[in-house]
């Protein structure tokens, strides 16, 4: 026996006979979500978690409020509930940054201190980084004081859905019948 035939294990890919062993499924290593309903927050982190719900599809959502109850009263609500999920999300991730801010400070000084000078400098573009989405998330909560910017994107979006339901209430019930 060779010096490295000794090294050879029998578990190679492929043994000295040049048989292939049994393949490893492709999805050992892939974590499974077992979870049905999984919520974005569980996806996005940071400012990017409130873009997405400033991205959803609140037309949609206005247009079914609509078709579930035509009333003012409950479009004035749902508009409300709107704004107030928005301040929920800025304060979780007001809540992140801070976590952030901290945990990179944190490891600034503590590479600073090892002399890592490349770490450092990295840590400190990640920090800038943060500062600037820190900065944009003041925005956004400024602009949703004021009813405009990004959050008047969603408001306008459900009232135009509201009103389409309303309209295809009256399509559907009063137009299309014969007098």
């Amino acid at each position: 026996m060779g010096l490295f035939n000794f090294f050879k294990n029998k578990n190679a890919a492929v043994s000295e006979s040049n048989e292939a062993l049994p393949l490893i499924p492709e999805d050992v290593f892939i974590e499974k979500d077992n979870t049905s309903n999984v919520s974005y927050s569980s996806t996005y982190q940071g400012i990017y978690l409130i873009y997405n719900y400033l991205q959803s599809d609140f037309e949609s959502r206005g247009y079914n409020d609509a078709l579930v109850s035509p009333d003012e009263k409950y479009k004035e609500d749902n508009l409300k509930l709107i704004k107030y999920d928005l301040e929920i999300i800025l304060h979780q991730v007001k809540t992140y940054h801070d976590s952030m801010l901290k945990e990179i400070d944190f490891h600034i000084s503590s590479r600073s201190r090892a002399g890592l000078i490349d770490l450092v400098e990295e840590l400190r573009t990640k920090k800038e980084d943060l500062t600037e989405h820190i900065d944009k998330v003041r925005e956004i909560e400024n602009s949703l004081r004021m009813n405009t910017g990004l959050f008047e994107r969603a408001i306008l979006a459900y009232g135009r859905g509201f009103t389409k339901g309303l309209a295809s209430i009256t399509q559907s019930s009063l137009l299309t019948k014969q007098f």
